[in-house]
């Protein structure tokens, strides 16, 4: 009975997952320019995360989730960034951020994921200042990349802390707050991932409850749901996931061009020519290897934390590494389609140039610069990494 019921469950949560990709998919490609527009998610799109409960997908379901599995997750992204970049982007960070619910005790964290209103955005890099005070911390600070803060409910933004002796090193915390408490500042002006409204905010002598911080991927969760345990490099996963969709989805605007494209006298049609049928496979070649290598470091870290074993150093050196070349190989196949396209590709009615600024403005996420790939070389030779949450 048991094993009929989580079939079940699991026939049903891939009809809803198919439904919501059906309907974001509709939306994304109709909504697109608004969002470059509005630099923001447009409403439309906004309506349907709340619609599919987006938000909730990954959490657990005492927490009111739907407990996708990650590899799911990762897909989801890819599959609507085939459409549109910042679309999936907000999907890959609004979905993600959800772990953060799991490093607060679980009576809070369930009080705040009640509704589906439950959206977290903002940064966890240490940016703000904390004074410890009585019950918590008084923290200011400005933060950036605030990706969706126009849909969230709740912030997440990190500080460090001056230990209690004035010696050593200060502390970087992160915590959660309401939106409301933050002014945030119209600053997203940009040429990639237009409509990701990844703004800045700021906030000046928040008072914050000790309850609500904790040391993301450093501490340990408060909730036992293996998602939680999942390491900083799950979200480099996510963010290169919107890269290889941008890609496939480059590739896919390369097909249908080559079956209209008229070519001009004496010359070969786009169909018929040898370097466009190099560049097209070449691209789905780099795309799709890279996709796959990817899911499989992150399946390796799913499997190991589902058994209660912890996760190898070279676990989280493989993810590290299969994300930064996700992202690379997805540049260098949109590249590939753009040359191919020829003047076609300098057009707006073309989706040439969008996936070529798209696709450049999300390898630039920290997660997926250089610095990140030599951070698994240095563990290649034996070296600490620099970055802490390796």
């Amino acid at each position: 009975m048991t094993m009929t019921i989580r079939q079940t469950d699991r026939s049903q949560q891939a009809s809803k997952l198919e439904t919501a990709i059906a309907d974001l998919t509709e939306l994304a490609a109709a909504h697109k320019e608004e969002g470059d527009t509005l630099r923001k998610l447009p409403p439309a799109l906004a309506d349907a995360f709340l619609r599919h409960d987006v938000y909730r997908m990954l959490l657990p379901h005492d927490l009111g989730g739907a407990a996708m599995d990650p590899l799911d997750y990762l897909q989801f992204v890819e599959d609507i960034a085939r459409v549109d970049g910042s679309t999936a982007w907000n999907l890959a960070l609004g979905i993600g951020s959800s772990i953060f619910f799991g490093y607060l005790p679980p009576e809070r964290a369930r009080s705040m994921v009640g509704e589906r209103e439950c959206g977290i955005a903002g940064a966890y890099a240490p940016f703000g200042r904390g004074e410890v005070v009585e019950g918590g911390y008084r923290v200011s600070g400005r933060w950036g990349w605030a990706s969706g803060v126009h849909q969230a409910r709740w912030m997440v933004f990190g500080f460090t802390v001056a230990p209690p002796d004035g010696a050593g090193r200060p502390e970087a915390r992160q915590a959660l707050a309401p939106r409301e408490a933050f002014h945030v500042l119209d600053t997203w002006h940009v040429s990639g991932m237009r409509g990701t409204g990844s703004t800045e905010y700021e906030v000046a002598n928040l008072l914050v409850p000790a309850e609500m911080t904790f040391r993301m991927f450093v501490g340990k969760p408060h909730h036992s749901a293996p998602l939680f345990r999942m390491p900083g490099a799950f979200f480099g996963a996510a963010v290169a996931s919107v890269a290889l969709g941008i890609a496939l989805g480059a590739t896919e605007s390369l097909t249908r061009l080559a079956a209209s494209k008229r070519a001009l006298p004496g010359r070969s049609s786009l169909r018929d020519q040898a370097s466009a049928h190099y560049a097209v496979a070449k691209a789905q070649a780099l795309a799709e290897s890279a996709s796959t290598h990817l899911r499989q470091s992150i399946a390796d870290i799913w499997r190991a934390i589902r058994l209660d074993k912890e996760i190898a150093l070279e676990q989280r050196m493989r993810a590290r590494r299969a994300s930064v070349h996700a992202a690379e190989a997805s540049a260098e196949a949109v590249d590939l389609c753009c040359r191919a396209a020829g003047g076609d590709a300098l057009f707006l009615s073309q989706p040439f140039e969008r996936a070529l600024r798209d696709v450049r403005a999300a390898i630039a996420n920290i997660g997926l610069q250089r610095a990140t790939m030599e951070d698994a070389g240095r563990a290649a030779f034996g070296l600490d990494p620099a970055w802490p949450i390796f």
